[in-house]
């Protein structure tokens, strides 16, 4: 069964990957630059915002995405999703905040990219509809790979943004938060791809879940909650250090 696409809640999930990478590349410098007691509280900050843009860029993604078909969400499942993005995010941002050898940077980009593909099929198996949900084996894999290769691209950059010269750089900031974002989004869709949904019209599916009206409001809820205190901490600490 194919479906179709929102054009509209494509461009925002898309604008959310943005958002969430330039505040990430943001917080890295803050990692490497800030006095060691102030470390903690940018890494777990920095680990929920950008877990919780990649997981908000997911959800209103499938949003986005419609078929034929009822789709109500299990809630205990899209807070697992939430969770794995987060912890997969603050561990690459542990990677960014010490000196790592190219060995342990390609690991953690590993560990990242298998965290954001759990993500993403934990987000997926949410999903209560009449009908089955199987996987091209082939696209499956590749999306995992894609996930991998994906942080290892982000790793890179943000690393690159930790100094302070660069860290100046708007245009390039920007420029480099499109294709983190960009890349994120091309994991998701290619894990999209992979999706093969098969009707049974004789499945019940009850209204007890969220359905997208519910879930689009938690998905906008948790990215106010994060993403805009994190970015008023990163003003406040630029204007401190111009003092």
């Amino acid at each position: 069964m194919s479906g179709t696409y929102n054009f509209s809640l494509v461009i925002v999930s898309a604008l959310i990957a943005i958002v969430s990478a330039y505040i990430a590349l943001e917080v890295a410098r803050r990692l490497l630059h800030s006095r060691q007691d102030q470390q903690q509280i940018w890494l777990f900050g920095g680990g929920a915002v950008m877990g919780t843009g990649i997981w908000a860029m997911h959800f209103i993604a499938m949003l986005a995405f419609n078929i034929p078909l009822y789709v109500s969400y299990n809630l205990p499942l899209v807070f697992l999703s939430l969770i794995l993005a987060i912890g997969a995010a603050t561990q690459a941002f542990y990677i960014v905040s010490r000196r790592h050898s190219p060995i342990s940077l390609l690991t953690g980009s590993i560990i990242m990219g298998i965290g954001i593909a759990l993500m993403h099929y934990t987000g997926m198996a949410a999903m209560h509809m009449p009908a089955s949900l199987q996987y091209q084996p082939i696209l499956f894999a590749v999306s995992i790979l894609v996930a991998i290769s994906v942080s290892y691209v982000a790793l890179q950059l943000t690393r690159r943004f930790q100094d302070e010269q660069r860290s100046k750089q708007v245009g390039k900031k920007l420029a480099t938060a499109c294709l983190m974002g960009g890349a994120v989004l091309s994991m998701h869709y290619t894990g999209m791809a992979a999706a093969v949904f098969v009707p049974q019209y004789n499945k019940v599916i009850t209204a007890s879940g969220l359905d997208n009206t519910w879930l689009a409001f938690i998905v906008c809820g948790f990215v106010f909650l994060t993403l805009v205190p994190m970015a008023a901490a990163l003003l406040s600490d630029s204007l401190e250090t111009r003092r």
